[in-house]
């Protein structure tokens, strides 16, 4: 390398070229190492003077303000690229001895493209995982790919190899990419180190990639399972729970000795805690497995690893009708997964806060979520989860009478390989349920008989699952087949234990109490209203109080009929149950055959107005509109303390029970610009 230090010459034209070469070359190494710039350094990696350097320096100060980051990148920008990079690569070596972060080197090692160093893959392994911990995925993937090709190693090469597939299902997960390439060639090979085969086995089965995956846990079948490897312990109870089909292809792999019964909760490792959670969910009471779900969110954040054992978690509350709770959780991990820019994640929560809506009996959410969830990355590219919105925008859909839509919806292309896991089962029944509203009865008792068939064969036959004998039940009622309708429905009740154990119960019930005495009904019906209002699903609560009604009707009692209707009328058109609704106005119901009547409006109740406050009305008109406490509490600048005491003396004064009524007894106009509500 030339030294930028003058000839002995006379000629002033040679000591001035001289002077301009050695600002240049000095102020391309002060662009290279640019925060880590020092005299020393920059004499060092020149292999110059150090007096030079400073000589050449402080007239670059006169004439510039050399610090500021746009004159670096000028510089850098004007520089030739082989000596840019040569540049790099020996900045590299020169922060790697002087003890600099892992970060700071692998950005040289990057721009210089430099892959001769025999600590360098280490260095950028180091580095992509702290660019991963904050969240940076593109310097991520670049150190990645840099120490692919760097190391020799090929079980190293497939570990970075499944890394940064990780990293791609993250954004936008494909199994056309060279990253998913570069995973199946290193698994037919052998090549994918034992500890490493569980995260390829997931990212194949969300894909639906399953000869890939069996051939993977032959892989992990043949070598000596490691009964202390969380990540091993937490695939089989995941496969038992999501793809039970491999359970019975591996048995080796799932004989393996189970630790004891006992549910333990003092598990720092996420996927041995995940791992407890989902064996205790098909052995113990849904209140244990709540709690514990609950201690695994709050004792772990979001990350690539946790993903899987934070979905689990929150499926676990759905199931435990742990509504509330499981839609909190989704808000918070959505909104953490968006901040965090991963799209893939975003897409998962999007689709369980939706399947949390449903349950809900909130519609209108319920459809907005799942649309979220199919379009957060390319439906084409959700593999086998796509089953989860599909079935939660075709359910509520159905709910809406908007059948046509939830054909379409049902139409989407869909892995076969969907029917080999769980996520098959919410499809079937929707599917079945659509099938039930536009008056193919058969042809719903076909999907809601293979839904149970496939639980029954994969053992996971739990009426808190998928209530498919309820459904079945259902299809019967619809054909006038009310014995064997009567049967399903009891089956369910019996494997539930108690009516009360699941909001699936109070449907039992309901579909009982018309196959049954008339008078009976009413005892059933209001245990039904009961357990649905416990259990916060609004849909339900609404079809129970509307069946009470019509039977108090049947009796000659209209007065209590007419009131009974009338509140269902309201929660159904609060929820967005348009069939419903017309079914519960009109006294008959609505089949998709029938042409759709204008649904006429509900009459208000103004009896207590004048006794609110102007602070109590604004709080109740933002609460009527579906706003939250929170957005009440920062839209008016108060505290959710306040909100919450105005929203129960409103009730009391306006005589209802719950923030759906309010809609119905307020005369709602268009949004007030209030700031506070302190009146």
């Amino acid at each position: 390398m030339c030294q930028p230090v003058p000839p002995h010459s006379d000629n002033p034209a040679h000591r001035d070229q001289w002077a301009d070469f050695a600002k240049s070359r000095v102020g391309q190494a002060m662009a290279v190492l640019g925060t880590a710039s020092t005299v020393g350094l920059v004499a060092e990696l020149l292999e110059v003077d150090e007096a030079a350097v400073r000589a050449v320096v402080r007239q670059l100060a006169e004439t510039a303000r050399f610090e500021h980051p746009e004159i670096g990148e000028r510089i850098l920008r004007n520089t030739p690229d082989q000596v840019r990079q040569k540049l790099h690569g020996r900045a590299a070596e020169l922060l790697h001895h002087r003890g600099f972060p892992a970060s700071t080197v692998a950005d040289h090692l990057v721009d210089a493209g430099a892959v001769g160093y025999p600590w360098a893959v280490d260095v950028l392994r180091t580095a992509a995982e702290d660019a991963i911990t904050n969240d940076q995925i593109e310097p991520a993937v670049d150190r990645l790919e840099l120490a692919y090709r760097a190391t020799r190693d090929a079980g190293e090469r497939a570990t970075i190899a499944i890394r940064l597939v990780c990293l791609e299902w993250r954004i936008n997960p494909s199994t056309r990419s060279r990253q998913f390439t570069r995973l199946k060639a290193a698994l037919r090979a052998g090549r994918v180190p034992y500890h490493e085969l569980p995260a390829a086995i997931m990212y194949l089965l969300w894909h639906g990639q399953v000869q890939q995956a069996d051939h993977a846990l032959g892989q992990l079948n043949s070598g000596e399972p490691d009964e202390a490897a969380p990540e091993t312990d937490f695939l089989r109870a995941w496969l038992r729970y999501s793809y039970p089909p491999h359970v019975q292809r591996h048995p080796r792999l799932f004989a393996a000795p189970a630790r004891p019964p006992k549910l333990r909760t003092d598990q720092h490792s996420p996927h041995r805690h995940g791992a407890d959670l989902l064996t205790g969910l098909f052995t113990h009471p849904l209140d244990e497995i709540a709690t514990l779900a609950q201690r695994l969110l709050t004792s772990h954040r979001l990350t690539s690893t946790t993903i899987e054992t934070l979905v689990a978690a929150v499926h676990c509350l759905i199931y435990s009708n742990r509504l509330d709770t499981a839609a909190a959780w989704c808000e918070s991990l959505l909104a953490e997964a968006d901040a965090r820019r991963a799209p893939t994640w975003q897409s998962i929560f999007a689709g369980l806060r939706a399947e949390t809506m449903l349950r809900k009996g909130n519609i209108r959410d319920a459809i907005s979520d799942a649309a979220l969830a199919l379009n957060y990355v390319p439906a084409e590219h959700l593999g086998l989860w796509i089953g989860t919105p599909i079935a939660t925008m075709v359910h509520a859909l159905t709910i809406t009478g908007r059948h046509a839509e939830a054909a379409t919806q049902l139409e989407r292309a869909v892995p076969r390989t969907i029917f080999e896991s769980r996520f098959g089962l919410p499809y079937l029944q929707a599917q079945g349920h659509h099938h039930l509203a536009v008056g193919r009865a058969d042809e719903a008792l076909r999907s809601f008989r293979r839904c149970g068939y496939l639980m029954d064969r994969w053992n996971m036959d739990f009426p808190w699952l998928v209530p498919w004998r309820n459904d079945i039940a259902a299809a019967h009622l619809a054909l006038g087949e009310h014995r064997q309708a009567q049967e399903f429905a009891t089956r369910h009740l019996e494997l539930l234990g108690t009516a009360d154990r699941h909001r699936s119960g109070g449907v039992a019930l309901r579909l009982l109490a018309t196959t049954g005495d008339r008078y009976q009904a009413f005892r059933l019906l209001r245990e039904s209203a009961a357990i649905a209002r416990t259990g916060g699903d609004d849909v339900e609560l609404a079809t129970a109080l509307g069946e009470l009604g019509k039977a108090h009707r049947s009796v000659g009692d209209q007065e209590r009929s007419r009131t009974l209707i009338r509140d269902a009328a309201r929660i159904a058109e609060t929820c967005g149950a348009e069939v419903l609704l017309r079914d519960l106005l009109d006294g008959k119901p609505q089949t998709a055959t029938q042409p759709t009547q204008p649904m006429p409006a509900l009459r208000r109740i103004p009896g207590g107005l004048a006794t609110l406050s102007p602070a109590e009305r604004r709080v109740a008109e933002l609460a009527a509109r579906g706003k939250a406490n929170r957005e009440i509490a920062d839209k008016l600048a108060i505290t959710t303390s306040t909100v919450e005491q105005h929203l129960t003396r409103v009730y009391r004064k306006l005589g209802v029970a719950r923030r759906s009524e309010l809609y119905f007894v307020l005369p709602i106009g268009p949004a007030d610009t209030a700031v506070s509500a302190t009146g």
